[in-house]
């Protein structure tokens, strides 16, 4: 065992019978407890939860577990982000605040802001700093939960692995934003009476980490000689996504999610870089084109990968590897191979290119 496996938890337990689940410091969790959740305790019960579902690991969670461990995962997460959005005005926490009625928020009957309202709301008029990557993670969750609430969820977030992985970085983020942006704003015997929630979900982290973790501790040499053609996988957020030319497919050696190229090029473009590929951005640059090499439309534009990884490549998922001496025309944007002067592709008409 390497000395980083001595910080991992021990994975090899026994499922846990009921009484051990139960935990006394939680009032909540007493026989015949009140049923009282205000926004934080409410959220805060939700994250408990995500812990206790995923407690087993990815090879022995049920598909039950892991329904409603998304599910809970993306409540907590909507229940707390607009307890702090509630913080700095009541009216912020409406779909259109202009119309917010305190009746209808009492009665818990208003038609409340979704997800990216939320994020905007709390970085632009809160001044809450929330990260692209945390954006990204929170984003990405809300779409899981909505495909799994109402089609029954097939796919990313119906596999241990990306649901182990998206769970640990929601959890960290949100752990942070109690510690630091909500938590501090509560009422002292407030604050002080989410204690042991926070250490249940503190601990839950720690355990889903070390699966995490472990996880990839296990293909890691097995990812080394292919670190030109490794990227972050859209699912799971690991750097373990293949590109495979000999199986035409873009594989996840993490959490096993598989796509053909130019679905796995639209997924990373759109879950990873953050990009709409239907939708140039302010300079008419696409984040998916067609690649001068092969011709396949699975070109992502601005792609990293692990022996790379602050330097933006044009990656093909087809050739599988960056595609070296690319630029963008300057008329008509797509990517083309210039010879020395060249600035306008070969099918932009007039152009030096085209002449020759």
């Amino acid at each position: 065992m390497s000395a980083a496996d001595d910080d991992l938890p021990d994975l090899d337990w026994e499922p846990r019978s009921d009484d051990q689940l139960y935990n006394p410091a939680r009032k909540v969790e007493h026989p015949g407890s009140e049923v009282f959740f205000p926004p934080v305790p409410n959220g805060l019960d939700y994250l408990v939860s995500v812990g206790e579902h995923l407690e087993l690991g990815d090879e022995r969670v049920s598909a039950r577990d892991l329904k409603y461990a998304v599910l809970h995962l993306a409540a907590g997460a909507e229940v707390l982000l607009k307890a702090r959005l509630q913080l700095e005005h009541w009216t912020l926490v409406f779909k259109d605040p202009g119309q917010a009625k305190r009746s209808e928020l009492e009665a818990g009957t208003l038609k409340s802001c979704g997800p990216e309202e939320t994020v905007q709301r709390l970085k632009d008029i809160a001044g809450v700093p929330i990260s692209d990557k945390d954006t990204s993670a929170l984003l990405k969750l809300a779409k899981h939960r909505n495909a799994l609430q109402h089609y029954g969820l097939i796919g990313p977030a119906a596999n241990a692995r990306a649901v182990e992985s998206q769970a640990a970085e929601v959890l960290d983020f949100l752990i942070r934003f109690l510690d630091e942006e909500l938590l501090p704003a509560l009422p002292a015997p407030e604050a002080e009476n989410t204690r042991a929630d926070m250490e249940q979900i503190r601990g839950g982290l720690s355990r889903i980490e070390g699966f995490v973790k472990k996880r990839m501790q296990r293909i890691r040499a097995d990812l080394e000689p292919l670190r030109d053609r490794t990227l972050r996988c859209p699912d799971c957020d690991q750097w373990a996504l293949i590109a495979e030319p000999d199986k035409d497919r873009v594989s996840c050696w993490f959490c096993g999610s598989s796509q053909p190229p130019h679905d796995g090029a639209t997924m990373y473009a759109m879950f990873v870089l953050g990009r709409d590929p239907g939708t140039p951005d302010l300079f008419g640059i696409m984040a998916v084109e067609s690649c001068p090499d092969c011709n396949e439309e699975s070109l992502v534009v601005g792609a990293r990968t692990a022996d790379a990884p602050d330097e933006q490549v044009f990656f093909c998922f087809s050739c599988a590897r960056a595609v070296p001496g690319l630029a963008h025309c300057t008329r008509c944007f797509v990517p083309f191979r210039p010879r020395e002067g060249e600035t306008t592709c070969r099918n932009c008409p007039g152009s030096v290119a085209a002449s020759d």
